[in-house]
């Protein structure tokens, strides 16, 4: 018979496996701002992705009867990451998604709701893999898994179901194009970041090629995401206020798997081998995930405005004066998406407010004026302004990213342009921020 203490390790694996994927399930439900789902029915397509991993284990106990297995060469192992790894576990998991969508018919309404049903039912793949992972590993790689293993999982699913759904959504390519090229893409995303993992051809830095498929695969999935939600038919610009709780519920998640991996890295071994771990996964991680937590939290809110899925980083350069931080000091690097104090204003448009100067004594508009914030717009270097008029004068409002961005009394600070002379304000999508001439600092009720 097994011993109490084996049967509490099964509970506790259990315990780790579903907090690994809590963190997602509760960023679904934040992000379907417009129809929230019930959370019954987002646990109805988890449940039955935890039931996929046994379809792909079929296909693997297939597999071995053929005798193709890794075996450290550079050509095999690619081709069965790929094949074998990549395009078995993505097809196991459609498997749930088609069950899924079928159960789920009567609540699937929007464009969201199709990515998010899936991305539930990878997370049902996800957590009976994790189980079995910490089972074999222990859960100190539980951030591992939450982070890294879960959101690939989400994200390769995520483009199978985007590419079949991409004609009826968007109106966009050709149902068979789209569904070839997006069970390509999933498929090798999911096995190369893999096979980058586990075959060393370039020694220790073979990973780094793992980490950069991983940052352009969520990259693609944001982008996707972002297109689901500008084509809501339940649309409303002032239900956009999410970016920051986002970030910070996602940080909280990310900061529990920490403390439970501490924990349990005290009881099993040792406080001192538990804090040289904890502070390990900080330094050597920290960064990365930093990352991926803002670029989650962030997305181009404009209805019915489509944007190209990209193979991108999650961030880049920027002379903008938008960046987030200067890596090393020096570089400015902006995340993908409107950051919090970008997206304020956007609660306000079609209204009437008032814009107030920062320094009344050397200001251009010398008084507060009432404007119309007529519109939000994107100009072409992906810089966010918004389009305020007051009579015949045309203005743009820049919201201020980094310094002071509020005022005593958390106005939101932002530079007041005009365009620069001989350009028409007609030509805005063709624009960009150095079109535009700083008149001064104000902020806005």
């Amino acid at each position: 018979m097994y011993s109490f203490f084996f049967y509490l390790y099964l509970a506790v694996s259990a315990l780790a496996a579903f907090l690994s994927i809590s963190m997602w399930l509760d960023y679904f439900r934040k992000i379907d701002v417009f129809e929230p789902e019930k959370i019954k029915h987002l646990l109805i397509a988890l449940a039955v992705g935890c039931g996929t991993p046994f379809i792909s284990l079929c296909i693997y106990r297939l597999v071995d009867f053929t005798g193709l297995q890794m075996n450290g060469d550079v050509s095999n192992d690619l081709f069965y990451s790929i094949v074998i790894i990549g395009a078995n576990e993505e097809l196991s998991k459609i498997v749930g998604v088609v069950v899924a969508f079928r159960l789920l018919r009567n609540y699937i309404k929007e464009p969201i709701d199709y990515l998010v049903y899936a991305g539930l039912v990878a997370l049902g793949f996800s957590v009976v893999e994790n189980f079995k992972y910490f089972n074999a590993y222990g859960m100190q790689i539980i951030t591992t898994r939450a982070f890294y293993s879960a959101l690939v999982h989400i994200i390769n699913t995520s483009i199978i179901v985007y590419g079949f759904y991409r004609l009826r959504l968007f109106n966009k390519g050709n149902q068979l194009t789209n569904t070839l090229v997006a069970l390509g893409v999933s498929a090798s995303s999911h096995g190369l970041f893999d096979f980058f993992l586990m075959n060393e051809f370039l020694g220790q830095y073979t990973q780094v090629f793992s980490i950069l498929v991983y940052l352009i695969g969520i990259n693609f999935w944001l982008q996707m995401l972002n297109n689901a939600n500008n084509y809501s038919d339940n649309f409303d610009y002032s239900k956009i206020h999410f970016s920051g709780q986002i970030f910070y519920r996602l940080l909280f998640w990310y900061l529990t798997t920490l403390v439970f991996t501490l924990v349990y890295n005290m009881i099993v071994f040792n406080p001192e081998r538990a804090l040289s771990y904890f502070f390990h996964s900080i330094i050597t991680d920290g960064l990365l995930l930093f990352i991926v937590i803002l670029r989650a939290s962030r997305f181009m809110i404009f209805k019915l405005k489509y944007f190209d899925v990209k193979i991108e980083l999650p961030f880049h350069y920027t002379k903008n004066n938008d960046e987030d931080f200067k890596f090393l000091w020096f570089i400015p690097i902006k995340i993908r998406g409107e950051s919090t104090f970008e997206y304020k204003l956007t609660t306000f448009l079609n209204k009437l407010i008032e814009i107030f100067p920062l320094n009344p004594g050397a200001s251009v508009i010398k008084v507060p004026v009432k404007v119309d914030l007529a519109d939000k717009l994107l100009l072409k270097d992906d810089v966010i302004v918004y389009k305020a008029t007051h009579n015949n004068e045309t203005y743009f409002l820049k919201p201020k990213t980094n310094g002071e961005t509020d005022t005593e009394d958390d106005y939101p600070i932002s530079g007041l342009f005009t365009l620069k002379q001989g350009l028409k304000s007609e030509n805005t999508s063709e624009i960009s921020y150095k079109d535009l001439f700083f008149l001064e600092w104000v902020y806005t009720k």
